[in-house]
């Protein structure tokens, strides 16, 4: 008679759930693609397998071989955590972890030197400008990022829980920008970017160090949060205190799109910051009229913007195979190919 072995796929997927890892989110995203369950009764193959698993999410190996213990994250350095208070810095460890993972990756794979960024919003706007943009966008500012050796990534396809808007880390001297927020347009993704630009520009993100952005918020009472927030509103608007706000009575979405549109033109502002930047001056109460507004300038699909020019300056030969088809999965950056660039 003889006895099958047991396979241990089953109690892992458990355990990796206690740590906001769901079986489909270790199949789709972190196991290679000729992984299947069954191999998994061999040793040597589990083996490799929870290899895997350690190796991209920063998980102890020693904890992923014990079935009978807690399941531990590597320390990966200084961590900053700009949360609510409703939130503990457990919650956001695995958002810590996969984004030290993914920045080194992007790092690895950058093909452009690391120059360090202007010290002040305006003299990253002039350079902006001075490439005859009519204002900062979402497109420029990604652009201007790649062309100084900082890489932008977004992975809100992966992270589905206590999800942050947007983090800062820096690997081996380079700064790389993690955003997360799932958003269409692009002005969201504008002011997330130029706030972590802020933080990288200011000597908030130490050496091998991470910084996490869950709610960027303008009314933010924490120092570096509002001077990272006043460095987003000189980079984006010209200055620290640029408010909009309507001299009468509220306008509906088409006058504040159309209104917007006049003004960018005429302060080199984008129309969608102008936007946000007036529903933050007149209060939440008025956010659905300006999303409304947002929705009527149009544009390209935001994170399809971040995630073609990830594809394009990324020179994926240098990343190991299985290193390569992680970061495109959990980038979505192999899914690029028909997006526009747009501005």
């Amino acid at each position: 008679m003889t006895v099958s072995a047991t396979n241990p796929m089953a109690d892992l997927y458990r355990r990796l759930k206690s740590v906001g890892l769901t079986k489909r989110k270790v199949r789709d995203f972190i196991l290679p693609d000729w992984w299947d369950d069954q191999i998994a009764v061999n040793p040597a193959a589990f083996a490799e397998g929870i290899s895997y698993i350690s190796r991209h999410l920063g998980l102890d190996l020693a904890s992923l071989r014990d079935p009978s213990g807690a399941l531990r994250f590597r320390d990966t350095g200084v961590c900053k955590f700009k949360k609510s208070k409703g939130t503990s810095e457990d919650q956001l460890q695995l958002t810590r972890s996969l984004a030290t993972r993914v920045a080194g990756l992007v790092n690895a794979a950058t093909m452009e030197p690391c120059c360090p960024l202007p010290k002040t919003a305006a003299q990253m706007r002039s350079e902006i400008l001075g490439q005859g943009q009519p204002w900062v966008s979402l497109s420029n500012l990604l652009d201007y990022c790649w062309s100084l050796g900082v890489p932008v990534v977004h992975l809100s396809s992966f992270l589905t829980t206590r999800q942050p808007d947007g983090m800062a880390v820096k690997v081996r001297g380079r700064p790389v920008v993690v955003l997360c927020k799932k958003v269409k347009a692009s002005a969201w993704l504008l002011f997330i970017l130029a706030h972590e630009l802020g933080h990288i520009a200011l000597g908030h993100i130490p050496d091998n160090g991470v910084l996490i952005d869950e709610n960027v918020d303008t009314n933010e009472n924490d120092d570096e949060e509002a001077a990272a927030n006043a460095f987003a509103i000189e980079l984006l608007a010209g200055a620290k205190e640029a408010k909009f706000r309507a001299g009468g009575r509220w306008p509906n979405a088409e006058m504040l799109s159309q209104r917007a549109r006049e003004l960018g033109r005429e302060l080199q502002i984008d129309p969608g910051h102008i936007i946000l930047n007036y529903a933050h001056t007149m209060g939440k109460e008025f956010f659905p009229v300006a999303n409304a507004a947002i929705g009527k300038l149009g544009g390209p699909d935001a994170i399809g913007i971040v995630r073609r020019k990830l594809a394009q300056h990324l020179d994926w030969s240098r990343l190991p195979e299985d290193s390569s088809e992680f970061l495109m999965r959990v980038s979505q950056a192999e899914n690029t190919s028909d997006l526009p660039l747009g501005q």
